[in-house]
């Protein structure tokens, strides 16, 4: 089922002098199964968006359905409790979820709370540490001594742990080396294809975008500004310069190409192609 999201508005401090529209009539439907990225400026209202997902903000107007849960204002937070296990939010700085004495107890407070019993609970933890990279030498370890990265693992073990149906995942590769980044997002592919989790991305690493997802959404200033597959979105640069976001490495090559007077037809958006192509001009005028 995919997630339907219908005129979605979000007031930080409503009637107040303070008062800020961070989402104005979103309007989306997020396909099941897919890798979604969600991209836009500081303040676009990405990490409000998706803090609705699984009910930490409750809609100032309009309604989300997600895993078979209608979330409309003035819904109780007891209501969505279940939907937090449904829906896995990972947040951009990793401190913000870990606050036990140990490791251990960090990732099996989730489960427990909703009611596991301490054996199983203690089990799945260990079950969920080398899915992250860590193994039970953390274990009585304080969350707050670890790197940035250790923690970010951590975080992300504390939501695995639960078998969330969607993964919502906010800058996941934030404080991570660029191997501990690729390891991280190749464990987030391989749980969308090998179990079919709907994963949602909020970044600006282009990079990723292009490699890892199929959908790319754009936030501006609250609104939609843009929907479209990734293939689709990386034949047009200027949308991403539009926004003032960095292009992949790839697409800013072509272009520069395009600049000094070589002819890449738009849909060549790959190493492979592009070379070719350059191959192909360059022989002609020899």
């Amino acid at each position: 089922m995919s997630i339907k999201i219908h005129q979605l508005e979000h007031v930080y401090n409503p009637n107040t002098p303070f008062s800020h529209a961070a989402l104005k009539g979103i309007n989306l439907e997020i396909p099941e199964g897919k890798v979604t990225a969600i991209i836009g400026q500081t303040g676009s209202g990405k990490s409000t968006l998706v803090q609705h997902l699984n009910g930490l903000l409750i809609p100032t107007a309009g309604t989300l359905d997600i895993c078979g849960y209608h979330i409309q204002p003035l819904l109780k937070i007891k209501d969505v409790k279940q939907l937090r296990k449904e829906v896995g939010l990972v947040f951009q700085f990793p401190e913000y979820q870990l606050f036990e004495e140990t490791i251990e107890k960090d990732i099996a407070f989730g489960p427990k709370n909703f009611g596991v019993e301490e054996t199983e609970a203690s089990q799945l933890v260990r079950n969920i540490l080398p899915v992250v990279g860590l193994d039970e030498s953390y274990l009585d370890r304080s969350p707050f001594e670890l790197s940035g990265g250790q923690k970010r693992r951590v975080a992300i073990a504390g939501i695995l742990v639960l078998d969330p149906k969607v993964l919502v995942l906010d800058e996941p590769t934030a404080g991570l080396d660029p191997q501990g980044a690729k390891e991280m997002m190749t464990l987030f592919m391989r749980l969308n294809r090998e179990q079919n989790k709907t994963v949602l991305l909020v970044t600006h690493d282009m990079e990723h975008v292009m490699k890892y997802c199929d959908h790319v959404i754009v936030l501006d200033h609250g609104a939609v500004k843009q929907t479209s597959d990734v293939k689709t979105f990386f034949e047009h640069p200027e949308w991403i310069v539009n926004i003032g976001i960095n292009p992949p490495s790839i697409i800013r090559l072509k272009m520069r190409l395009k600049e000094a007077g070589f002819d890449i037809p738009d849909e060549i958006i790959d190493e492979d192609g592009l070379l070719k192509c350059i191959k192909r001009q360059v022989k002609i005028h020899e």
